[in-house]
């Protein structure tokens, strides 16, 4: 069936030149307007305020006409454009009701041919899949025995030999391949088993063997526990023995503490050994006692020294702080004294200036509060560096005496 050829309509070409000629008129006005807004209206005089409000007027009336000269020409168009765009749409929708039919019996045609060679591949790549997945399953089959009893891989050959195990299935064109892969299969099974043979007497041989070993690691055992036991009495002996010595330096508390621990301990408890046990114990306690006396001794020495040290600090300490605060409250009056003359000075001033003078003291304050705040540390650090020299004489050789000398080459930076 032909088909008859549509005409197609040339484009309408716009004349935008008649709607230029519009502002014509109005574009002549520019330059008065430029004329007339050059110079600069004296705004606070009466005279000059109402020009100034006439001129605005005169522009916005321009602006006012300039708008309706555009709409007055662009409604028509407009109108015009709408009836096009209808047409147009109408048109469209006429050609594709009449399109729809015919292009529908085209796509449902290919379809159908699409659908149909793809339900002819799909079911060819089933089949070969299928026979695949079958002479795959056969070639992998050895990778399942591969560590299996040899009963069991004997059992898979015995299986794959007999005559049902290919004739089960239709192998069409791939029989061939089917034989082959059995016999691959088959000789890999072969070795599987031999393999398997071999490593079943070889698990016999060392399980004995193993037997063996682990009656003599027993054996070993036994002694080497009845040693351990032995080696832990004599250990705990000798602990008793250096009791003593592990204590020195430790202040009462400590040594009172492994007294009543070596006070529980009992001969009986070590065997063989409770006589050595015995005179360790005793020997043991007679020196930690011994030791615990001179002990006490030095502590009380040392509180009565601390006591005199912490009197001398006291006294230093109150001293220094009503220095501190004679000194404060002078700065306080002083500050009190600068605050009201500045206070006046501020009355006689400008806004603008007062604040600026109230910013300066906020900065001034601040300085001298963390100069303050310098001083005071530095005074009460000198006066600690200065107590704990003093203090060194009185404190005897040893650990405390030994770091009071690192803190004091600390702060001297030595």
């Amino acid at each position: 069936m032909g088909v008859a050829e549509t005409e197609v309509l040339d484009a309408v070409k716009a004349e935008p030149a008649a709607g230029l000629a519009l502002y014509d008129p109005i574009e002549a006005g520019l330059a008065e307007l430029r004329e007339a807004g050059a110079e600069a209206f004296d705004v606070k005089s009466t005279a000059g305020n109402k020009a100034a409000r006439e001129f605005v007027q005169r522009c916005v009336a321009t602006r006012t006409a300039t708008d309706e000269a555009y709409s007055n020409w662009n409604r028509p168009i407009l109108d015009l454009q709408k009836q096009v765009r209808e047409k147009r749409d109408a048109i469209l929708a006429a050609v594709k009701a009449i399109e729809t039919p015919v292009k529908n019996q085209i796509d449902a045609e290919q379809k159908r041919k699409d659908e149909e060679r793809a339900a002819k591949a799909k079911a060819e790549a089933a089949r070969i899949n299928a026979h695949q997945a079958c002479l795959n399953a056969i070639s992998m089959l050895p990778r399942d025995y591969l560590s299996a009893p040899s009963a069991e891989i004997a059992a898979a050959i015995r299986d794959m030999e007999s005559p049902e195990y290919l004739g089960q299935r239709d192998w069409e064109e791939y029989a061939d391949q089917a034989k082959e892969a059995a016999a691959t299969a088959l000789t890999t099974l072969r070795a599987h088993l031999d393999n398997a043979k071999a490593r079943e007497e070889l698990a016999a041989m060392k399980a004995q063997q193993e037997a063996e070993a682990a009656a003599r690691r027993a054996e070993e055992a036994k002694v080497e526990g009845e040693r351990k036991r032995v080696a832990g009495i004599k250990d705990r002996i000798h602990a008793i023995e250096i009791a003593a010595s592990t204590c020195i330096g430790l202040g009462v508390k400590q040594i009172q503490q492994r007294i009543d621990s070596l006070a529980r301990e009992a001969a009986d408890d070590f065997a063989e050994f409770q006589a050595d046990a015995g005179a360790a114990i005793e020997a043991a306690l007679g020196n930690l006692n011994t030791m615990l006396a001179a002990a006490r001794d030095a502590e009380e020495l040392a509180q009565l020294r601390a006591d005199k040290a912490r009197r001398e600090q006291e006294a230093a300490d109150a001293a220094a702080r009503a220095e501190r605060e004679e000194k404060e409250a002078a700065e306080r009056a002083q500050r009190a004294e600068r605050e009201a003359a500045a206070q006046r000075e501020a009355e006689a001033r400008a806004a603008e200036q007062k604040r600026l003078r109230d910013e300066a003291e906020a900065r001034r304050r601040e300085q001298q509060a963390a100069e303050a705040a310098g001083q005071r540390v530095r005074a009460q650090a000198e006066t600690l560096l200065g107590l704990l020299v003093e203090s060194r004489a009185h404190v005897p050789a040893g650990d405390l005496a030994d770091r009071i000398d690192a803190a004091i080459n600390a702060a001297k930076g030595e």
